[in-house]
């Protein structure tokens, strides 16, 4: 029993200095730069419907309850930007300690999770999309306790509550994380360590099943009932109903563009990024040098790390000793329900950094594995080949770090950067910004409460709602991202917004001229030409400043 007492004490105090670490770390950047875009959009929203607008109003492309859980918040504590920021970094202290948790967990060592905490601490996830890494390492350190050791009812009965919650957040990540919760109750069904409940081990594997089925329907049920007492089910239901098609066409068009350079669907292909190509590792562009390593090393480990574990699959599979196989499985899905994303779809720093913190999983489960190997002297070479897999695991996490830290598109320190001058706006917008940056902020702070009324709808585009935040503004145009993609999936979209516009005539139309995805067709100027051709007929005035127009209707 002493030692019971003495591990949970050890953890807890790991747990502690991580979560303290972090805070020190994060307050010295926390209020560093104004990002009206994905901050933006997330306050804008969370606002809107802080204000009473309806969600069925707007086009929310991520799950419902991350928008609703900025709403709560607002009604607590008063709409604040500062309260927006602190959300994203407590999401991101949560994955740090799950890392801990879940290394911890997977490998026995707490100095090497402790390392991995560290290293998902200093490089974090982009703060926007913190709930990105969140709700990937919410699932695999439920399905680690779940395939880690004596399997419990309510190891499985937690596994499928935050299943159901993640589906509620993100749903793509929730239909990700189905197919590792499904292989490892399957695995334990055919394990004998449900004879340590008494149970035969089919038994007990429907046991653990009914459990995590019964846990997901129950915040399931949950959630779908707030839905109905809040009047947004059809937002609900349709989320979950959207995003398989959606998924299978990025992900067959990512795998088509890899192979040929083309896809097969003018949607898809108008809204990849362009991503390096292997060879652009040598280039003599130190910057795409950098990034191409940071896209492909991962694929090139994680394939190294499934084909040294094949031999073992079919000994396990032999032995009859098919459980063991479930850890391994589970920090594979670490990285694996992330990887699609950022290598097929957006291949930048952001995307990247949401994909570290699972794969540093990986990496410290591998290394831990190779690092035994290491020491069995009886292995020969094989010993020098495991050893070479640790140097590479430790040079790209390094290698890695360096960069983050290096780059303000990470949720890293880097952030604060020349951040020095000081900005202020309303909604509680308190944030130290770069000179060109608070030229720019003043200008659109000033233009639009000169030009409109607290409370009034305006347009920014092509992404920018985090203006009409600070300002205390509504935006007009239910969709807050609009690029060239929009012109294909939804045709209307540009005759739709036409009418709007020339029917409210909002006070305000801000336009920046932003290249959003790449490409001088994605620019708002160019592809929605008929747009501004109206706004230029019925605008008083127009302001320019930089790559800023301000149209005075």
């Amino acid at each position: 029993m002493r030692r019971v007492r003495i591990a949970v004490s050890l953890d807890a105090l790991y747990g502690m200095a991580i979560v303290a670490l972090s805070a020190g770390y994060y307050a010295q950047y926390l209020n560093s730069g104004f990002n009206f875009s994905d901050a933006g959009n997330y306050a804008q929203i969370c606002y809107e419907l802080f204000l009473g607008r309806d969600p069925s109003d707007l086009v929310i492309s991520y799950g419902i309850l991350w928008f609703k859980i900025g709403e709560f918040l607002f009604d607590v504590f008063g709409v604040s930007y500062s309260l927006v920021k602190l959300l994203f970094f407590a999401c991101i202290t949560l994955t740090n300690a799950l890392v801990f948790y879940t290394v911890s967990l997977a490998t026995g060592s707490r100095l090497l999770a402790f390392g991995a905490a560290l290293a998902a601490m200093l490089v974090p996830a982009f703060p926007a999309t913190s709930f990105y890494a969140l709700c990937v390492m919410l699932n695999v350190a439920a399905q680690m306790r779940l395939a880690h050791g004596t399997p419990r009812v309510w190891h499985a009965a937690l596994a499928g509550a935050i299943l159901s919650f993640t589906f509620q957040i993100r749903p793509d990540f929730g239909y990700a994380f189905v197919v590792p919760l499904i292989a490892v109750l399957t695995l334990i069904s055919f394990d004998a360590r449900g004879r340590a409940e008494g149970l035969q081990p089919a038994i007990f594997g429907h046991t653990l099943g009914l459990s995590a089925l019964w846990g997901f329907l129950g915040v399931l049920a949950l959630g779908l009932a707030t839905s109905v007492v809040g009047g947004y089910t059809g937002v609900f239901l349709q989320q979950f109903l959207n995003y398989p098609a959606m998924m299978a066409g990025y992900f067959f068009d990512g795998i088509v563009h890899l192979l040929t350079g083309s896809t097969t669907s003018a949607e898809n292909a108008a809204g990849l990024l362009v991503r390096p190509s292997i060879a652009d590792i040598f280039s003599e562009d130190r910057q795409l040098g950098q990034l191409a390593l940071l896209i492909y090393l991962p694929v090139f480990v994680l394939s190294a790390f499934v084909v040294v574990h094949v031999p073992k699959v079919f000994r396990l599979l032999k032995g009859g000793c098919v459980g063991a196989l479930a850890p391994t499985l589970v920090a594979l899905s670490a990285a694996a329900a992330t990887l699609p994303h950022y290598f097929f779809y957006r291949p930048d720093m952001s995307h990247i950094a949401n994909f570290m913190p699972g794969y540093i999983v990986v990496a410290a489960v591998f290394a831990s594995q190779m690092y035994a190997v290491y020491r069995d002297r009886e292995l020969g070479w094989i010993r020098f080949s495991a050893a070479g897999v640790m140097l590479v695991l430790v040079a790209h996490i390094s290698f890695y770090l360096w960069a983050g830290l290096h780059s303000p598109a990470t949720g890293s320190i880097a952030v604060a950067a020349e951040r020095t001058e000081g900005f202020s706006a309303e909604n509680g917008v308190e944030v130290r910004v770069t000179s060109t940056e608070k030229a720019d902020l003043t200008f659109l702070r000033d233009v639009i409460a000169q030009n409109s009324e607290t409370g009034e709808a305006i347009v920014c585009v092509p992404y920018c709602p985090g203006v009409a935040f600070m300002t205390e503004r509504r935006m007009l145009l239910p969709n807050f991202y609009v690029d060239d993609t929009l012109l294909i999936s939804q045709p209307s979209w540009l005759s739709n917004a036409i009418s709007l516009t020339a029917s409210a005539k909002p006070a305000v139309v801000i336009v920046i001229d932003w290249a959003i995805n790449g490409t001088e067709q994605s620019r708002f100027v160019n592809w929605a030409a008929p747009y501004i051709n109206l706004v230029e007929g019925l605008s008083r005035a127009k302001v320019v400043h930089g790559s800023i127009t301000a149209y005075l209707l």
